[in-house]
């Protein structure tokens, strides 16, 4: 096929079994690079001897999501590159895609690659992402302003359903269909190649976190539109590496989101914004690893 598998990963072995069992049973002709950020669990003895099809690449001292990406890329030549996590699982690709006319297709892989050669505005695509249990995971959102971005980043987790949450995360968006949204997420992110190296890639600076914001912002400027496309779907079972260090990851999460907005708001917006932007970081920061000890303690409670 014309599309190559990068999976990054970094400590999840167990994980990445699943993952790249379910990659064999779906799509047992698709070019597969594994690029390990420096696992010491064993991941890379393991793709080597139990899955001798996929090509592995080192990415030494773990130097970051956007780094493997770029390595992955770097590493392929087919024309699309489908990034994800080490933590996804391929269900049965046996749907059908209902397409904005309403008219229904088998869906599939290979149904948004073909969706991607008839429309080469398209510099990115998201398929269908499931939570563990089935449910739908918010995969694809809305660039936020800076009112909504503060509202969703104190409140979002105390009232999920609080309207600019809602607006951000697209919660009210038909997920049957495929729509034009402002980006997707690197968890499972289909790339045209061209675009890709249009923009210069991933932007490296970004450790994990708002990378995949970053590069669907970038090619918008470009001229490319990012699309939802519910033809594909996929499992993704979320935090399984950021759960490993979780008070290192929510810092570079805010860490990310600071460069992000750094680099939005240029110029005196920028300069006046930017103190705002950073107090308001630094306070989210705090709530969430409140919220986040709280919720540590009650589970241990609750197992005890």
């Amino acid at each position: 096929m014309r599309v190559a598998l990068v999976i990054v990963n970094y400590n999840t072995a167990s994980d990445l079994r699943a993952c790249l069992e379910s990659v064999c049973r779906e799509f047992p002709v698709v070019e597969t690079v594994v690029v390990d950020n420096g696992s010491t669990d064993g991941s890379r003895e393991m793709v080597k001897s139990e899955f001798p099809w996929a090509r592995l690449v080192d990415n030494p001292g773990n130097p970051g999501y956007a780094s493997a990406c770029n390595r992955g890329i770097g590493a392929t030549e087919e024309p699309y590159i489908f990034i994800l996590n080490s933590d996804v699982e391929f269900t049965p690709q046996h749907m059908v895609c209902v397409k904005e006319d309403g008219s229904r297709t088998p869906g599939g892989l290979e149904a948004v690659l073909e969706r991607m050669d008839e429309t080469p505005d398209i510099g990115a695509l998201g398929p269908m992402v499931l939570n563990s249990d089935g449910s739908v995971q918010m995969s694809c959102r809305r660039f936020p302003s800076m009112f909504e971005n503060l509202v969703h980043g104190f409140l979002g987790d105390v009232w999920p359903g609080n309207p600019l949450t809602r607006s951000y995360q697209m919660k009210d968006m038909c997920r049957d269909r495929a729509t034009d949204v402002d980006w997707v997420s690197g968890a499972a992110m289909l790339l045209r190649r061209e675009a890709a190296q249009r923009v210069g890639g991933f932007d490296e600076d970004y450790f994990m976190y708002v990378e995949d914001v970053d590069i669907c912002w970038r090619l918008r400027e470009a001229g490319y539109r990012m699309v939802y496309d519910p033809a594909l779907r996929l499992i993704h079972h979320i935090g399984r590496t950021s759960s490993q260090q979780s008070v290192r990851m929510l810092y570079h999460h805010h860490r990310s989101m600071f460069l992000f907005f750094r680099r939005r708001y240029r110029g005196w917006k920028g300069m006046l914004l930017m103190p705002l932007v950073l107090a308001g970081l630094a306070g989210r920061f705090v709530l969430s690893l409140l919220i986040q000890r709280t919720r540590a303690s009650r589970e241990r409670r609750e197992g005890a």
